[in-house]
C-alpha cells in the first residue's frame, strides 16, 4: 500500500457503524459535524457521513457521554427540575438551539433508516446529570412535608428503575 492512497486512509480512519449509535449519540455527532445550518434536503448517505465525521471528531466515548448528559437534561427539563448548574453546562455544550433541534431531527430520521443493533437499543435511554441533580443521588426528590406525611417523587434520571417498576416493568 502506498501512503496517501485510499487503502491507507481506510486503515487509519476508525470504523464507525451508524447502527451501533443511539439516536442521542447520532444527534451529538451531527451537532459537532460539518452539517450545514438551516433546512436542506439531504440524503441518508450524507447524514451517515456527517455522523461518522462527528464521532471521529469527538471520539466515541465523548459522544456517548454528551448524549447521556443531553438525555438527562431532557428528562429533568420535562419535569421542570433543571438546576441552574445543569442548564449552564447544557448551554455550554450545545449553545446553538436550532442546530441541536436539527441534529436531533436528522438523528431521528437516521434511526428510522438505519436501525439500531440490539446492544445499542439496550443502552438507548442512558441518562446522566452533568452537575447537581435535584435528588442528590437519593433517587427521590422531596416535594413537600405536612406533619406526619412526607411526599416525594422519583427522580426522572436516577429513579428510572423505580419508575419502570411502577409502570409494570416497562422502560
Amino acid at each position: 500500500m502506498m501512503p496517501g492512497t485510499n487503502e491507507t486512509a481506510l486503515l487509519v480512519r476508525p470504523s464507525v457503524a451508524v447502527s451501533e449509535l443511539t439516536g442521542g449519540e447520532r444527534a451529538v455527532a451531527l451537532y459537532v459535524s460539518d452539517m450545514p445550518a438551516g433546512r436542506r434536503r439531504v440524503t441518508g448517505e450524507q447524514v451517515r457521513a456527517w455522523i461518522v465525521q462527528g464521532v471521529e471528531r469527538l471520539g466515541q466515548d465523548e459522544v456517548r457521554q454528551r448524549a447521556a448528559f443531553r438525555y438527562g437534561h431532557r428528562l429533568l427539563e420535562m419535569s421542570g427540575l433543571v438546576t441552574a448548574q445543569v442548564q449552564a453546562r447544557h448551554e455550554q455544550r450545545f449553545p446553538q438551539l436550532k442546530r441541536l433541534a436539527r441534529a436531533e431531527q436528522e438523528a431521528a430520521n437516521s434511526v428510522f433508516g438505519d436501525r439500531m443493533t440490539e446492544e445499542t437499543l439496550r443502552r438507548n435511554s442512558a441518562a446522566e446529570v452533568d452537575g447537581g441533580c435535584p435528588c442528590r443521588g437519593t433517587r427521590s426528590i422531596p416535594m413537600w412535608m405536612d406533619e406526619d406525611v412526607f411526599v416525594s417523587r422519583a427522580c426522572p434520571v436516577h429513579g428510572r428503575a423505580t419508575i419502570s417498576h411502577h409502570r409494570g416493568g416497562r422502560a
